[in-house]
């Protein structure tokens, strides 16, 4: 009987079973096949994902139109991968009071949880339909 030895350079613990005998009883020839299955199946490490609060992603993106990193919201958008009218959305949020503001940055930059977000806020967002309002 032919065995081939199979080298296991891995620390794994791992569970041989043996089969031998023929697939078919009618056929003069048999075999003998290992399986090696490992103990634990590793489970793939998921990152929790990190939440950023919407104020200080505003603050962020108008820091870099105003600075000249990038010229306006329409590059800026291409170079986040999302569109222009979200960039808008966002920088919207910066229409609040300096006290709401404020507040909603206490909450912190990085949340575990999604607190809040920029379409829960943008419910609350003074709206006037006849201005345009500049973010300078």
């Amino acid at each position: 009987m032919l065995r081939k030895k199979i080298d296991r350079t891995s620390d794994e613990e791992v569970l041989p079973i043996l089969l031998s005998g023929s697939p078919d009883w009618n056929i003069d020839r048999t075999f003998a096949s290992i399986f090696y299955f490992p103990k634990k199946i590793n489970k793939s490490i998921k990152n929790k994902p990190v939440y950023r609060n919407p104020i200080y992603l505003a603050k962020e993106y108008k820091k870099m139109i105003d600075s000249g990193q990038v010229k306006n919201q329409a590059e800026l958008a291409r170079i986040k991968g999302v569109l222009r009218a979200r960039i808008t959305q966002i920088l919207n949020l910066l229409k609040f009071e300096k006290g709401i503001i404020n507040s909603l940055e206490e909450i912190g930059d990085t949340m575990v949880k999604k607190v809040i977000s920029e379409r829960k806020l943008r419910k609350i967002i003074p709206q006037n339909p006849y201005s345009r309002t500049n973010f300078k």
